[in-house]
């Protein structure tokens, strides 16, 4: 065996990257973007003092680049999301306001000087 069995046990360094590669379909969207793509890469090139086989670590670089797909995919959905919110938000012509209410009247958006009890007791 060319691995280390903690490498590849369920709670192993490796067991999503692992799982990604075999059942990606078992894997929801909250682990796939809690994996670390960069500590999964450091642990398939620094094994320790066993090798690891040819096959294992192409198997394993597989499930990095399937997690990477799927952390993309999801980006690209959230940003399409927010895209069509924005544009939702700003379409022009769409307007609840009525046109004589275009410009505000001074006294609704300012707000008078009042001093009460409370500002003259306080010392300066």
């Amino acid at each position: 065996m060319f691995y280390t069995e903690n490498l590849l046990s369920k709670k192993g360094k490796l067991a999503k990257v692992w799982l990604a590669a075999h059942w990606e379909r078992k894997l929801s969207k909250s682990q796939f973007l809690q994996t670390n793509i960069t500590a999964s890469v450091q642990s398939i090139i620094e094994t320790g003092q066993q090798p690891m086989a040819l096959r294992l670590s192409g198997q394993l670089l597989l499930g990095v680049v399937r997690i990477y797909s799927r952390k993309a995919r999801y980006l690209l959905e959230d940003c399409n999301e927010a895209l069509v919110k924005i544009k939702m938000a700003f379409r022009p012509g769409v307007v609840d306001l009525p046109g004589d209410h275009a410009v505000a009247n001074v006294n609704a958006i300012t707000l008078a000087d009042a001093i009460t009890e409370f500002d003259i007791l306080l010392p300066e």
